[in-house]
């Protein structure tokens, strides 16, 4: 298979699986492994939820991955959603930033971070998801492992 009909059918599965965890929703890990940073999470009336993403992926290759994010409870002004602590060289885009006020149960999506790594080294990485009302940012954990082949 070519490497652009490849990436395309990644990218094609990947939309379809985050369209099928909006629409089924999955069962998050506990969000108490959000942190915040300029206020207490208590004076939030949201958190952002920890998923418990990873990915695994070739060292020494450009690769393209997202990271899905979904969040609990209420929110009055947007949400910023980002990502922080990248390797080196990474490019990130958001599909629709910033999300608009709302509700959320935590299974649903609400966005995602998609990510263009640069060939990178072997070694774990460990970047956050972030999300801020203005108020209020909190963060998330996500994992690239970067090994000899693709998966975990």
């Amino acid at each position: 298979m070519s490497r652009s009909l490849f990436a395309a059918a990644r990218l094609a599965l990947g939309l379809a699986t985050a369209v099928t965890l909006a629409l089924v929703g999955s069962q998050p890990a506990a969000a108490s492994g959000a942190t915040t940073s300029g206020a207490t999470a208590a004076g939030a009336s949201w958190q952002l939820v920890d998923l418990g993403q990873r990915v695994c992926i070739p060292a020494d290759q450009s690769w393209f991955t997202y990271f899905l994010v979904a969040v609990e409870g209420q929110w009055s002004a947007p949400l910023e959603i980002g990502a922080r602590n990248l390797p080196a060289g990474t490019t990130t885009s958001l599909p629709h930033a910033p999300v608009p006020p709302g509700t959320g149960d935590g299974h649903t999506v609400v966005n995602m971070v998609a990510m263009t790594l640069p060939p990178l080294p072997f070694g774990v990485y460990q970047p956050e998801l972030t999300a801020s009302d203005g108020a209020h940012t909190q963060s998330v954990p996500v994992t690239i492992r970067v090994q000899e082949r693709r998966g975990c």
